[in-house]
């Protein structure tokens, strides 16, 4: 069968490489089909470009990836969905095709997003297998309409999801690097990404993680994620790396076992994550420099213990601190988003928060306004029982918590203020920047010390 698998996301900020798009096309290779990979990230026209390729290919069918819903931001919004849809429509015209979407998106809204696009199914879900096997059935004509986290319309037209599974990507050997071309990426702030864990086991009030990725922790065996960088520092001449978990050092005993694997291996590569704050000690820091790491981005919404206890969060201000502090004697840099007017923020946590991150010393600072409201979380409910959105709104169409103590005009005034008054702090960015330049992990060989510590 001859399939063509079509990456949609263009949205640049950060411009994440397409592993869940391109780890779909290496499975239906290995199954025998005959599968064309097309990455819209960086393509000038990017419906032209789906077109010219389905065109020139004439698959039998057409899958497209879709990795957010919207890009969970107010002040300079970007849906997606209207885009994919036209690059669905077009494909179909050149080729008659039938669609078959997937991804974070998808799986976030299937009813809605497949309504939108008028594509034929959808898959929910990350487990490769309940793809491989509707994709055969097609193969044979028989479409299996029973396959889990199949999304399709029967005889009535009316939309049905099949309960969906999450897997994760314990024991998956990635074979999918040849479908990226990681030059193309190489411009933005890292080259590749890859997985060491899927899944969480908080319930912070505005997350729906425990839906798309699991609710506990699936953590991969660290010689695989050791190969995984190995193979893009040998093969594919990678040189820096983004290790696309939420917390990346959670559990932290599970993170120091990759680093350690990584120096043994000598698959040591400029090292970006995100870092959860409880969960840390001077010798993962250690292990995460040695091993290539440059720069963590604090995974913290807030510089405020009320505002930090009404997320759920599992740490409070003094760990995010201690943290940082340990960071800085470690010589890693790291970034700090925080959001502003979210649930419990007074104006007087947003003085504690801008008056605490002016004394963080982060390499890059930045604030993003309100919150995303997700279906099924805690958030929805309040937003709901504050009369933000309606009962029945299940929130395809974004709407975006914002504390009624701080209204927006007030946040985007503070923002303001505080980038002016903290304008040479910006030049911390400097020595971060050179350090990206100078610092080259892909030439390192195998820590010698690490090996004696096996």
């Amino acid at each position: 069968m001859k399939i063509l698998v079509v990456q949609t996301n263009t949205y640049r900020l950060l411009a994440p490489t397409p592993l869940g798009a391109s780890l779909v096309a290496a499975r239906l290779r290995r199954d025998g089909h005959d599968v064309r990979f097309v990455d819209l990230m960086h393509a000038a026209e990017p419906v032209k470009s789906a077109a010219a390729a389905a065109a020139d290919f004439r698959p039998d069918l057409a899958c497209y990836s879709i990795r957010n819903r919207d890009n969970m931001n107010p002040r300079d919004y970007f849906d997606p969905i209207p885009s994919v849809a036209e690059i669905v429509d077009t494909v179909r015209k050149a080729t008659s095709a039938p669609a078959l979407l997937g991804g974070t998106g998808f799986t976030t809204f299937p009813a809605r997003v497949l309504q939108a696009t008028q594509a034929d199914w959808g898959f929910a879900g990350d487990d490769l297998d309940a793809v491989a096997r509707f994709v055969r059935s097609l193969a044979e004509s028989r479409p299996d309409l029973t396959a889990p986290g199949l999304v399709y319309r029967n005889g009535s037209g009316n939309i049905v999801e099949n309960p969906f599974r999450i897997v994760g990507y314990r024991n998956v050997r990635f074979d999918n690097w040849d479908f990226i071309d990681f030059h193309s990426y190489r411009k933005g702030w890292w080259q590749a990404g890859v997985v060491t864990r899927t899944g969480c086991p908080e319930r912070c009030i505005y997350c729906d993680a425990f839906h798309t990725f699991g609710g506990q922790f699936i953590l991969r065996e660290p010689a695989l994620v050791a190969d995984d960088l190995l193979t893009l520092k040998r093969d594919r001449k990678a040189r820096s790396v983004f290790l696309v978990d939420a917390g990346f050092n959670r559990p932290l005993d599970h993170a120091k076992e990759i680093l350690r694997e990584v120096l043994r291996r000598g698959a040591q590569l400029q090292l970006h994550a995100t870092f959860d704050p409880g969960e840390c000690d001077d010798e993962f820091l250690d292990l995460f420099r040695r091993a290539g790491g440059v720069s963590l981005m604090l995974f913290v919404e807030s510089l405020s213990d009320v505002v930090l206890r009404e997320l759920r969060k599992p740490f409070g201000v003094a760990e995010v601190l201690r943290d940082a502090a340990a960071m800085h004697r470690a010589r890693v840099d790291f970034l700090f988003m925080p959001s502003l007017g979210i649930p419990g923020e007074t104006r007087e946590t947003v003085r504690e928060t801008l008056t605490k991150t002016s004394k963080l010393g982060a390499a890059f600072v930045d604030f993003n306004i309100g919150l995303r409201i997700q279906p099924r979380t805690s958030l929805r409910d309040r937003a709901v029982a504050e009369g933000l959105i309606s009962p029945d709104d299940d929130c395809y169409d974004a709407s975006f918590y914002i504390s009624p103590h701080t209204p927006r005009e007030w946040l985007e005034k503070q923002v303001k203020t505080y980038k002016r008054r903290h304008l040479f702090s910006r030049l911390r960015i400097v020595p971060f920047a050179f350090r990206l330049i100078a610092k080259r992990p892909w030439t390192w060989g195998p820590d010698n010390n690490a090996l004696s510590k096996k």
